[in-house]
């Protein structure tokens, strides 16, 4: 990875502070409530960054241009995909309330699912981000060939389009293109 890409503030992170793929370094993982740990760290929830909707938007455009300059299609297609996600979980953060608390009790839900309750016109975009997911996943585990040039090429640009969408329904034109 290119050192300009990483935040000098923060080792292991992209320009927007998402997580930086560092081979070797095993992925944080839940612990229990409230704390994510990896083998070097330990973080309360409550000092987690909280990112407001236009914050999240502003950072999945910045990790999608780093996407469009990945030369691997796995990196493309797996940090295309992440973007997204700050996508939907901007959506959720407007519109979400009490949306989270009428699914059924002990059914955990994707960001996916969560998006297409929030925000039906946005149903097409979860169901297709829903289904790639797998690849992405696959993808930052590094299997190799999981994911074509042409993928890795078309995940980017719905992203972007996805983005783009989103930017106009909850109407943030200074982020607007």
């Amino acid at each position: 990875m290119a050192a300009s890409r990483l935040n000098s503030s923060r080792p292991g992170t992209t320009r927007s502070g998402s997580p930086a793929s560092i081979r070797g370094a095993s992925s944080p993982r839940l612990v229990q409530a409230g704390t994510v740990q990896n083998s070097r760290l330990r973080i309360p929830a409550d000092q987690l960054p909280n990112r407001s909707p236009l914050q999240l938007l502003a950072a999945a455009r910045v990790d999608l241009d780093d996407a469009a300059e990945r030369t691997r299609p796995g990196e493309r297609y797996a940090e295309a995909h992440m973007a997204a996600l700050r996508v939907a979980v901007a959506v959720l953060a407007v519109r979400a309330g009490d949306a989270t608390s009428r699914r059924r009790p002990g059914r955990p839900s994707s960001t996916w699912e969560l998006l297409r309750g929030v925000a039906p016109e946005l149903e097409e975009w979860a169901s297709h981000f829903a289904r790639t997911a797998r690849k992405r996943v696959l993808a930052q585990a590094g299997i190799p060939d999981i994911v074509t040039p042409d993928e890795a090429d078309a995940i980017v640009a719905d992203a972007r389009r996805f983005l783009d969408v989103v930017i106009r329904l909850l109407g943030f034109s200074a982020l607007a293109r």
